[in-house]
């Protein structure tokens, strides 16, 4: 089921990451020492075109902690993720450093 305003963007967003956590391990470890703040645990990414069947009824996620795929665990992968997550009403806790930034203390 969709469930987003934007479901063609959103949906190419989650095959370009899934894409990129297989394929470009080397731009996701440089875009991950970009990204400072942590998750709020919203669950807005959990929501990105088909609601994550791993989620609770409470909206948690129940493999957390344990064996979440990695397209989960390293998101948000850049800013375009960012917005994803705005576009859907959510807030994201990560950001990322502009260009030169990465890796200097806060």
């Amino acid at each position: 089921m969709i469930t987003t305003k934007h479901p063609m963007h959103i949906l190419a967003g989650k095959i370009r990451r899934l894409y990129a956590v297989h394929f470009r391990k080397g731009y996701v470890a440089r875009q991950l020492k970009k990204r400072r703040g942590d998750c709020h645990q919203c669950g807005t990414c959990c929501h990105f075109s088909l609601t994550c069947p791993m989620l609770t009824s409470n909206k948690l996620c129940r493999i957390y902690g344990k064996c979440r795929p990695k397209a989960c665990r390293l998101f948000p992968l850049d800013q375009k993720d960012i917005i994803d997550v705005a576009r859907c009403g959510g807030v994201c806790g990560y950001r990322f450093d502009a260009p030169g930034k990465a890796g200097k203390p806060e």
